[in-house]
This record gives C-alpha cells, structure tokens and sequence, in this order.
C-alpha cells in the first residue's frame, strides 16, 4: 500500500524561532477559498494565545491571501499562511500557494490503515490544543513512526489513553449509526472540516455526538474515518492491524463524503 506520510506535516516553515509562530492550510476549489472565515478566526484566536503580535487586521490578511491565489492562476490549491515572530516588530505573513495534493483515489476507495504510536500527546495544561502553533516535533516524529509500521497515518492518544486525533487530522466513528468524535478537552485541535461534521451530519440525516474513545471502541466501530482541510472524510479500514467493520470504507463514511462535496458546491455557489 502506498504511505499518506511521506511528507512531514504541513506548517513546518523555518524561523529563527517557530515555537510560538502559527499557521494555517487551506484548501481551494475552483478558485476559492474554502471556509476562509474559519481559518482566519483560528488564526488569529492561535495568535493571540501565544501571544504573537500581528502586524494586520483580519481584512487586510485575507486581501493578501486572495491576491496570493489570483497570482498563482490556480483553481484548484493549497494556500499555506504562517506568522512568525521577528527579533523585532509584529510577526510577519508568510504565504505560500501551491497545487493541491490531496489524497489519492485509491485511499477513498479502500480505506487507510492507522497505527497507534507510543508518544502521547502533550497534557491540556501545559499547552492549549487550539493554538495551531508551528512546533510540530512531536508529528513528525509520530509520522516517522507510522512509516516504520507500513501504515499510512500515526494516532495518538492521550497520557491516559483516551483518542485524540491523528498527526494532522482529526479522526471519528461511526457507532450504532451515529458518528461519534472525541471531544476537544481531551486535547486535539478543532479542525474546521471536524466543526463542518455538525452541517454534514444535517445532510446526511445521521446524529451526531461527542464522547471519549478508547481503542476498544476503535476496534469495535462500524466504521471509521479522518476529517481534515486536505483529506476532506477519508476512510479508515484498519487500525493496530485490525479490521474496522468489513474492512473496507463504509456506506455512512461514503456518504458523509458525499455530502462534504455538496457543501463545498453549496459554498462555492454563494
């Protein structure tokens, strides 16, 4: 199978000092921006925690990103924006605009495998999950791992066990034909596709909820997948090398799917 992971994770941009810069990836469909706003207002939120000054307004960043885009004559893109701190004065915007890669057509297809890595993710109290900060060690490391396993993504739970999320991505089931995500106190970042779930579960007509997670509720789900900018909702077929469901991406991933793609039409149509 061929490894989602070649690549470290997204953000990793060289600073002097990228421990308290942030960043965002945002994906474009036909030549826009998807959910702009929300990346924006995480960025931003991200910035004020680490208490990096920003040396514009939302208006005038987002004026920029859109230029950035038109000059790259691309349709269909990735828009990578990071604010990292100078030696002196306000953070400054780099912006990078790139043509997507997504995932391929056989992950969608088959399902991807996971693995769960031994590193935990770090404790709620020493550092907010939401800050989407540019230190991504401990992801590249976690991904490094997968690779050893011959897995296509790493998943990390917390110092007492309970699921978080993978190294860029959320993850969530599908239990008793609900989905079911962790919830963010537990210490994963509020992906925007993972916030989109709530207006794909109205489409979808299936409930929705949040709960811990254990592996034994991993193992045991109907089905599974991740939910992120760049994998949309992507199936997971195996986790720890055991089959979820019949081993092969589920009706209610597929049509969760589905229902993404409706609303980033329904979006683009606006």
């Amino acid at each position: 199978m061929k490894n989602l992971v070649a690549n470290p994770p997204v953000g990793l941009v060289p600073t002097e000092d990228a421990s308290h810069g942030c960043f965002e990836t945002m994906r474009v469909y036909q030549g826009r921006i998807f959910r702009l706003d929300a990346h924006l207002d995480r960025l931003f939120a991200s910035a004020k925690f680490l208490g990096t000054p920003m040396p514009m307004d939302r208006t005038r960043l987002a004026r920029q990103l859109r230029a950035a885009l038109e000059s790259s004559r691309l349709r269909e893109a990735v828009v990578r924006v990071a604010m990292m701190p100078q030696p002196a004065g306000p953070a400054m915007p780099s912006i990078v605009v790139q043509p997507a890669i997504v995932s391929p057509a056989w992950a969608y297809a088959r399902g991807i495998r996971l693995a769960v890595v031994p590193a935990r993710k770090f404790s709620v109290g020493s550092i907010s999950p939401q800050a989407k900060y540019s230190a991504r060690l401990g992801s590249v490391l976690a991904v490094m791992d997968a690779q050893l396993r011959g897995v296509d993504e790493a998943l990390f739970l917390d110092e007492v066990g309970s699921v978080t999320e993978s190294t860029a991505s959320n993850i969530g089931i599908i239990a008793g034909g609900a989905i079911v995500t962790p919830p963010c106190w537990l210490g994963l970042l509020a992906g925007i596709t993972r916030d989109v779930l709530t207006e794909l579960a109205a489409i979808a007509r299936l409930p929705i909820r949040e709960a811990p997670l254990t592996r034994h509720e991993l193992y045991n789900a109907e089905e599974a997948f991740l939910s992120s900018t760049l994998k949309e909702i992507l199936p997971v077929t195996w986790i720890d090398g055991r089959r979820i469901g019949t081993g092969r991406p589920g009706p209610l991933t597929r049509k969760l799917h589905r229902a993404f793609r409706q609303l980033v039409r329904r979006d683009l149509g606006k």
